[in-house]
């Protein structure tokens, strides 16, 4: 290790419990989306190679892995693609949906028959024409163009006739990769911003190529060998099953981060899900607030549900936790050592293996850089921790 990546860990207070490795996801952002895992832009996402290093490392084939807090499903798809069986929990309606569609092998010549269908009765819709309108965002006009709006309204009229619930399912998916980037927000960022310059007033173009690639992706999918759970649930709930994963990895909200409902309010709205609701099952982060006393409920929070999750932990099992710290006026937070001296604390039978330094790369850093604020009122620190635990025998 550097010493300057060794001062990172000393200034966490992470130094002192287990041997410290520095860890760096190889390649750029187009480099570590193969398979499946570039069909969907989903900010903050686990990276596909630390996954499939913990994986690959900590089971073998037909091992039950489990990912409780799995937002885009990278664990699951390198799960399946490596024999693994795998439980993904998300509390994101989206999210769940998106793993289905990431991890299940649909034939191409069906998909881009579903395709030609589409493009062939494609037109605009007013709300007169069909009734379905967006929820829970207070002003829809503010972040579509009136023709937008018709344009995405014209496809969900499509996709809805779809009969074989796969293949709808995937071409959900493909319109709501394609929500943001016909909005009037940007792109560059996972929150919410207004750049009215790239919106555009017809859907159609950037859905279909949003397919075309998602169908040669999913179209080379293996068919699973492995038994494959994924399901809504909060992970702050119980689990209805003992000890019985060998590895876990869990990438949970960071303190003072955004809000994961909130950075996919839009493509939610077009599902006809109200973000606000799904928002009251996630960890509170607190974004934006900048007040370090939340901490505590932050730290709190995680705690418990970190109970729950080890709860399901094999004797001799490993999980593997991403996550980080935060500045605050210019105050360095160690949330990560609050949380990991409490949750050592309820559970004697978990040890410390190795605590490890993420460090970004590449493209991943420069758009990390962006969601990390860091005035001297708020910010999160731009690496992240992945601590290793291991339930002893």
């Amino acid at each position: 290790m550097s010493e300057d990546e060794l001062f990172l860990l000393k200034q966490a207070g992470l130094d002192s419990y287990a041997p410290l490795e520095a860890w760096t996801a190889l390649g750029t952002n187009a480099q570590i989306s193969y398979s499946t895992h570039g069909i969907f832009r989903y900010f903050g996402k686990f990276p596909s190679t630390i996954a499939a290093h913990f994986i690959m490392q900590y089971t073998d084939e037909y091992d039950m892995v489990m990912d409780p807090m799995a937002g885009s499903g990278t664990t699951v798809l390198e799960a399946m693609l490596a024999n693994r069986n795998c439980r993904s929990y998300d509390v994101n309606p989206l999210a769940v949906l998106l793993q289905r569609v990431k991890t299940t092998h649909i034939d191409e010549d069906k998909l881009l028959a579903e395709l030609h269908r589409i493009c062939d009765n494609y037109a605009p819709l007013s709300v007169e024409q069909f009734d379905w309108q967006p929820v829970g965002i207070r002003d829809v006009d503010h972040w579509f163009l009136k023709e937008t709006q018709d344009s995405i309204r014209g496809l969900v009229y499509l996709i809805n006739q779809i009969e074989d619930e796969k293949i709808k399912d995937f071409y959900s998916i493909c319109l709501a990769s394609s929500i943001r980037p016909v909005s009037r927000a940007t792109t560059q960022q996972g929150r919410l911003f207004l750049d009215v310059v790239t919106a555009k007033e017809d859907c159609l173009d950037t859905f279909v190529k949003k397919a075309q690639k998602a169908i040669k992706a999913v179209s080379s999918l293996p068919e699973s060998k492995s038994t494959i759970d994924i399901a809504e649930h909060d992970a702050s709930a119980p689990f209805s099953f003992g000890p019985t994963n060998k590895l876990i990895i869990v990438h949970p909200p960071y303190f003072n981060s955004y809000k994961y409902s909130s950075v996919n309010s839009l493509e939610l709205s077009w599902m006809r899900i109200n973000h606000a609701e799904v928002r009251k099952s996630e960890v509170r982060e607190f974004f934006k607030v900048g007040k370090a006393e939340n901490i505590i409920h932050y730290v709190e929070d995680m705690r418990s549900t970190l109970n729950n999750i080890v709860a399901t932990l094999s004797p001799d099992g490993v999980m593997g936790l991403m996550i980080g710290d935060t500045i605050i006026k210019g105050e360095y937070i160690q949330a990560t050592k609050m949380l990991l001296e409490k949750f050592l604390s309820d559970n004697p039978s978990i040890t410390v293996e190795k605590v490890v330094l993420r460090v970004p790369k590449y493209t991943e850093a420069s758009w990390t850089a962006s969601q990390r604020r860091t005035s001297d009122k708020v910010g999160v620190s731009l690496n992240d921790f992945i601590i290793v635990f291991r339930r002893n025998g």
